[in-house]
């Protein structure tokens, strides 16, 4: 399934080769998505946290739902991938990404997209442009950040509203 990404250098020693996000792939940074981090999500018993990992969850889902995602299900051993470990420094795959979910190491979307990101930019790492993994993987990548930026704009909206509703209500009070 995979594909080594490292090449022999001078005198037969393997060397990584850098690596690029491919023409035309819809990758955007979580930097330039909503900073803010809402202190109710701090709190992992509101319920508003609570809100946010029911569909933080759904998200998972979808992306474990593709129709390449079986390749990113379970962490990436050298076995299946020689030499694998030695090229990623910071693994990831769909499995952790929902245990860390699950146990609150991720707390926010942009701790989210950024795993999902890496999970992608690991496997566009380790694999070359010729690989079929590789092209699954831009597939994949185009169609989860999609869904995601979808996630974002959702939730950008409703803080607006939100925010109106309580500067509207504190007017009212006056």
């Amino acid at each position: 399934w995979y594909q080594r990404r490292v090449r022999g250098g001078p005198g037969g020693e393997a060397r990584s080769e850098p690596s690029s996000s491919p023409a035309g792939s819809s990758v955007v940074s979580s930097h330039t998505m909503s900073p803010r981090v809402d202190p109710e999500l701090l709190d992992t018993d509101s319920p508003a946290y609570r809100a946010w990992k029911k569909s933080i969850l759904l998200l998972w889902k979808t992306a474990s739902q593709h129709k390449y995602a079986h390749i990113f299900m379970q962490p990436v051993t050298d076995a299946l991938a020689p030499g694998y470990s030695a090229t990623v420094r910071r693994p990831i795959d769909l499995s952790t990404i929902k245990r860390r979910i699950d146990t609150n190491e991720i707390r926010t979307t942009a701790q989210f997209h950024r795993d999902v990101l890496l999970m992608f930019h690991n496997a566009l790492m380790y694999n070359n442009a010729s690989h079929a993994v590789y092209n699954y993987t831009v597939t994949m990548m185009a169609d989860v950040v999609e869904v995601i930026q979808a996630f974002y704009s959702t939730h950008n909206q409703q803080q607006s509203l939100k925010a109106q509703r309580s500067r509207a209500s504190s007017i009212a009070s006056q």
